[in-house]
């Protein structure tokens, strides 16, 4: 039994970048679960979560994943620390308003 000869097919040229000085691009590590683990622990104590956030998406040595993903938890912190404040300071000026509502409905005058 005789198979068929297969010749290889040239293809156009992709437009993706190609490689130039004939090495193979660095391949980034990926984090393991135990670096995951550490990291969603650390992410539960207060003040040490900031710490390890800011040491992640500012520092050099980590990897792209958990870079972006204490950029995007550093932003999404502030921005519920933003809407925190503007909420407090909502809910303090109607307190305020109703405590006046309601010092001004009682009357003070106790004359029988």
């Amino acid at each position: 039994m005789s198979y068929p000869q297969y010749q290889q097919q040239h293809l156009p040229p992709s437009n993706l970048p190609q490689q130039h000085g004939g090495y193979a691009p660095q391949q980034e590590a990926t984090d393991g679960l135990g670096s995951w683990v550490l990291t969603t622990f650390l992410m539960f104590i207060p003040l040490v979560n900031i710490i390890y956030l800011l040491v992640l998406a500012f520092g050099g040595s980590n990897s792209l994943a958990k870079r972006n993903f204490a950029r995007a938890t550093l932003i999404w912190m502030l921005v519920s620390f933003v809407l925190a404040i503007i909420v407090a300071i909502v809910l303090a000026t109607a307190g305020v308003s109703i405590f006046n509502e309601l010092s001004n409905s009682y009357s003070t005058n106790y004359a029988y």
